[in-house]
């Protein structure tokens, strides 16, 4: 991705953002006074509990079995499993936490986009934490103090912006998606520090690395899983999608977690203010 392709990708993602804000008034994030859920909340439930929405099978399952018999078999599983015997796994499982702590400014701008700040704050705790004692993130040392890591991505932001999930899509190369988490890949793509300073090749070998390294820490469970599914291409979509729903879920109940407070504090004010108008003038 070059510079300027950057830079259009980080326009598209303020125009989604400043376009959403407009569209929807900020009484969204919080529930109704009685605690129940606003309609519109229910909308975007409805939309993301729909059933699993796949009218381009036709064209998803050729996809899926290239990924899957060709990309998979042929050339990611074999270099993972080479992979596995020459890094130990204590080793594998350092340079796995080392990347994902790399991943932190995507995670840290789509908590503040989904306007979540307690998330955005436990993200920087967290780089601090591992950055420092955990040397770079070789050793997770937040979680063990209560400090977890959150799904936050640019797909979660754009659902609770109130963009519906799209169709199911498989494209070549890519794990399972849905249109909005494809049109959400380029976006948290543009929040990797790590490709502004890398040339594109040496950008490109992370992201081979990431998924090798990845793939060989999941081998027993990958043959398990397909020895044990008749209709593998049906579970990886409805497991992806099930997956998608409860994050997206996750994320927005925290959301609203998160600025109950405030809202409970305008109540008793407001009732205050109507009891005083009320009243006959002396």
């Amino acid at each position: 991705m070059t510079r300027s392709t950057r830079w259009v990708v980080a326009a598209g993602v303020l125009a989604v953002l400043l376009a959403a804000g407009c569209a929807r008034s900020p009484r969204a994030v919080a529930p109704a006074a009685n605690g129940s859920t606003s309609s519109l909340e229910l909308a975007d439930e409805a939309q993301d509990e729909a059933e699993d929405y796949d009218p381009w099978q036709r064209f998803n399952e050729p996809m899926f079995w290239f990924n899957h018999q060709v990309l998979d078999r042929f050339l990611i599983r074999p270099v993972a499993v080479g992979w596995s015997k020459i890094v130990p796994e204590p080793a594998r499982r350092g340079l796995a936490r080392l990347l994902l702590n790399l991943e932190m400014p995507k995670r840290f701008v789509n908590n503040l986009a989904q306007a979540r700040p307690l998330g955005a704050g436990r993200e920087v705790a967290r780089f601090v934490v591992n950055t420092t004692a955990g040397i770079g993130g070789l050793f997770d040392l937040a979680t063990g103090l209560g400090i977890k890591p959150s799904p936050a991505d640019a797909g979660t932001t754009l659902a609770l912006l109130g963009i519906p999930p799209g169709p199911f899509l498989v494209l070549p190369s890519l794990p399972p998606l849905t249109v909005r988490d494809a049109i959400g890949r380029p976006l948290d793509g543009a929040l990797d520090p790590i490709s502004y300073f890398l040339p594109f090749f040496a950008n490109r070998a992370k992201s081979v690395i990431t998924a090798v390294n990845n793939r060989s820490l999941e081998l027993k469970f990958f043959a398990g899983v397909e020895e044990s599914v008749l209709d593998l291409y049906s579970a990886a979509r409805n497991g992806y999608l099930q997956r998608r729903r409860m994050i997206v879920r996750l994320a927005r109940e925290d959301r609203n977690a998160q600025w109950r407070w405030a809202f409970q504090r305008a109540e008793p004010e407001r009732a205050m203010a109507a009891s005083l108008a009320d009243e006959d003038p002396i």
